[in-house]
């Protein structure tokens, strides 16, 4: 069980396993570690600099949508997550875009095969999952769009 733990360019996907507890799937293994997963979320946003309702405000207003939004945790590095269901409920599921290397439908759920060539079965239907990942892939662009073309002022 480790103590601690951002979200970062390496972070596949995390999973809930209890209310306390959750479950992190990185390049480099797997990690339990003793908080909730929107916890986890919360405090990766803060040590990139915002706060999880700051990403969340802003990809509301870039993507013009207000539910099962994705976001982003590290403007540098342009890691964005994005949330299997509404990020309130206690199955939630948040997965690394960045890292999906491509996605397959199972009997009821999905699985996705990530960079690292691991494969995970999710519990949401394929529909879901291309549907969110098609949003979170929208907020990356526009993202690397707005760095490459800054608004001027004037």
């Amino acid at each position: 069980m480790i103590e601690e733990y951002f979200i970062n360019e390496d972070t596949l996907l995390l999973i809930p396993k209890d209310k306390k507890t959750t479950k992190i799937f990185d390049i480099n293994g797997e990690y339990i570690i003793k908080k909730n997963i929107f916890t986890v979320v919360e405090e990766s946003c803060q040590y990139y600099g915002s706060t999880y309702n700051g990403r969340y405000v802003s990809a509301k207003k870039t993507l013009d949508m207000d539910y099962k939004l994705p976001i982003i945790i590290d403007e540098v590095k342009e890691v964005v997550l994005f949330p299997t269901c509404s990020p309130k409920l206690s199955k939630c599921i948040w997965i690394c875009v960045n890292n999906v290397e491509n996605y397959s439908k199972s009997k009821k759920n999905s699985i996705i095969k990530f960079i690292n060539g691991k494969n995970c079965e999710v519990d949401v239907t394929i529909n879901i999952l291309e549907n969110q990942i098609l949003r979170a892939t929208l907020l990356l662009m526009k993202l690397k769009k707005r760095k490459n073309n800054p608004k001027k002022i004037g």
